[in-house]
């Protein structure tokens, strides 16, 4: 027993399992537990059945995602899903997060030498040169699409109601192009252009043929810090969580260039991971900052403030916060 209001250690221990959990979780995501019981297979002789599984080790991953809140149990022994589960976890849906888990998994590497990049202020590996970047990004970009649609069809809503007339959109770094599709859907005579590196084009590529946008897209091969995007062209310029991995300095170059490239009256849409102006939280954001010290050359996560201040000096008219976007951050909007 504690009294009232008693320092424990249960938080400090509670993060030293997180690994445990990521990892229980990206094992009931590989073999589609999820989607097993959402098709109707509730005791772990089923799952354990449908998923190729040893009963005893299914029962013992069974329980542990009850308790990771990810499962229910009713008193006979029967598994049903937890509304976050149903909704993110059950392969097939157009919500589907399930892959993500994967990842995280697949990052773990890196991770484990970050007191060795503290200590030097250099990464373990970096995704953000060609020669990583070409076998890094085309699982994870395929996998963060779910994530980041929404977001991108709630963006592109936005400017659809403040009367934007959008006719040519660039999305840089696009990887499976998932910002620039979701804004094509919404302005259907919009010619919308991709580039990033040439792995990411077959995924791109992909993606537009599923959304039958093939006849108005057009994939650039090339490193975004090299590659032309011309002055004057585009209405809209989509900056989908690249920032962070550009770093400081070069982040202010790409704001300057999109600037160039925008038209009058043109839009640019930042979707990025920020912390708050004191960078005290939010956790998810400022552990990012991390992922970017372990995986990037210089790499890092900026606040709203920041970004306002690099955007009013490119000379941008007007800078909007959109807090009310589905997504981990708010979007921050740019008019020239």
């Amino acid at each position: 027993m504690t009294s009232k209001g008693a320092v424990t250690p249960n938080r400090i221990l509670d993060m030293g399992w997180n690994f445990a959990r990521s990892r229980a979780l990206a094992t009931g995501v590989e073999l589609n537990v999820f989607t097993h019981i959402a098709d109707g297979k509730n005791t772990a002789g089923e799952i354990a059945v449908a998923a190729d599984s040893n009963l005893k080790g299914m029962e013992m991953l069974l329980n542990a995602l009850v308790g990771l809140k990810l499962l229910r149990k009713r008193p006979k022994g029967e598994y049903f899903l937890a509304p976050d589960s149903q909704q993110f976890l059950v392969r097939g849906k157009p919500s589907f997060l399930g892959d993500m888990s994967m990842d995280s998994i697949q990052s773990n590497q890196g991770w484990l030498n970050l007191t060795a990049s503290v200590k030097t202020g250099k990464p373990y590996m970096r995704v953000d040169e060609i020669k990583t970047a070409e076998d890094f990004f085309p699982p994870l970009v395929k996998a963060l699409f779910n994530l980041n649609y929404q977001a991108a069809r709630y963006a592109a809503s936005f400017l659809r109601k403040k009367g934007k007339k959008i006719t040519n959109i660039l999305d840089v770094a696009s990887g499976s192009c998932v910002w620039g599709i979701g804004h094509a859907q919404e302005f259907e005579d919009a010619k919308l252009t991709a580039v990033d590196f040439p792995s990411l084009g077959k995924v791109a590529h992909e993606y537009a043929r599923n959304f039958k946008l093939h006849d108005r897209f057009e994939f650039i091969e090339g490193d975004i810090r090299s590659v032309d995007f011309g002055d004057n062209r585009y209405d809209l310029i989509i900056l989908g969580h690249i920032c962070h991995s550009e770093g400081r300095v070069y982040t202010q170059k790409l704001l300057k260039k999109s600037y160039n490239a925008l038209k009058a009256g043109g839009a640019l849409l930042i979707a990025e991971f920020m912390p708050n102006d004191g960078k005290t939280g939010p956790a998810i954001p400022l552990l990012f900052g991390l992922n970017m010290l372990v995986n990037t050359n210089e790499g890092e996560v900026f606040t709203a403030k920041e970004f306002k201040h690099w955007l009013t000096a490119c000379a941008f008219k007007k800078v909007e916060i959109l807090n009310k976007a589905p997504t981990v951050s708010p979007l921050i909007l740019a008019t020239k």
